[in-house]
């Protein structure tokens, strides 16, 4: 039987609530940014969300840390209090080597509920040796200790994920941890796509690895930030068969996040560029969102919105 899909009025987006599972707050004169940091982004305060997040209609969200500061979560843990414990949890970053048991468990009271992995300070970002090492390293680090958190673990090179899948396999399947990969993995929607694949998304490198970890329920996808992964803003049409596939594989594995306040596309920069305050992008959220409600099935909505987040994020 065919589905059909029609666009939805702004106002009846969330009936059940809403979750935006990833954006950062950045208060640089309340919390100094880290020296070391891969980018400088201007403030994004705890108030601007709150009246995001209002316009918007979610009702919840999970705080990921910015990478700017470093593995000090104090920010962090200031900010998931200050936009309110009973709708926010948070994503932190940590040292694996310095990090210890306890610090963890206060995380956690915290509502901490997992961490995101800096491959920027490993020199990982371009090293696929690296990042197995570091993912490891950041797997047993917590695994004793944090049983159902999660693990944000983002890169630029999805061909990468054909070596990674056997890691994930033996190290995920073997834990009470979640992966979670942030912007439709970077996996590239047909306008983005190298000539060479000719608008075919399923041929790009990646594709089949990351689907099969999906469909194995080995691997949790954000649908966040399609301005990373296609050319066709507002709407991003040609997003329709990404999201579909992810969809297609398993509605248990699909989240949305919102990557308010939108900082520029990951690279790595040069450490002049880093220092620099690099501006937001200018996204149009709302119609993003018309956009992808009108691609799924109620069930499939609430799946992605409201069900999912709450399973992950031990609501």
């Amino acid at each position: 039987m065919t589905v059909e899909y029609q666009p939805y009025p702004e106002q009846t987006l969330f009936p059940n609530g809403g979750w935006d599972v990833h954006h950062h707050i950045f208060e640089p004169a309340k919390f100094a940014y880290a020296p070391d940091r891969h980018l400088t982004p201007p403030p994004a305060t705890v108030q601007q969300f709150l009246a995001f997040r209002k316009k918007i209609g979610i009702t919840n969200s999970v705080l990921t840390h910015g990478l700017s500061y470093g593995p000090d979560c104090t920010s962090l843990k200031s900010f998931v209090q200050e936009l309110g414990e009973s709708e926010t949890r948070g994503i932190g970053v940590i040292d694996p080597d310095t990090t210890t048991p306890d610090e963890l468990q206060e995380m956690h009271k915290q509502g901490i509920r997992g961490i995101r992995v800096n491959l920027y300070k490993y020199e990982a970002m371009h090293d696929v040796e690296r990042q197995k090492q570091v993912l490891r390293d950041h797997i047993r680090a917590i695994k004793p200790h944090c049983p159902g958190w999660s693990i944000a673990f983002t890169h630029v090179h999805p061909e990468y994920w054909g070596e990674l899948k056997p890691i994930i396999e033996q190290e995920v399947m073997t834990s009470s941890l979640h992966l979670v990969t942030d912007h439709f993995g970077l996996l590239k929607a047909a306008s983005m796509l190298p000539a060479e694949f000719e608008g075919d998304i399923t041929q790009q490198p990646g594709y089949t690895e990351i689907m099969d970890l999906v469909r194995s329920g080995l691997l949790y996808v954000k649908l966040s930030a399609p301005y990373r992964i296609s050319h066709e803003a507002p709407r991003y049409a040609d997003v329709k068969p990404l999201v579909r596939a992810f969809v297609d594989a398993n509605p248990r594995q699909i989240l949305w996040g919102s990557d308010w306040p939108h900082t520029p596309h990951m690279k790595v920069r040069t450490r002049e560029d880093a220092l620099r305050e690099t501006p937001y992008l200018v996204i149009d959220d709302a119609e993003w969102l018309n956009s992808l409600r009108s691609w799924v099935t109620a069930e499939e909505w609430q799946a992605m919105m409201v069900s999912n987040p709450t399973r992950l994020f031990d609501w």
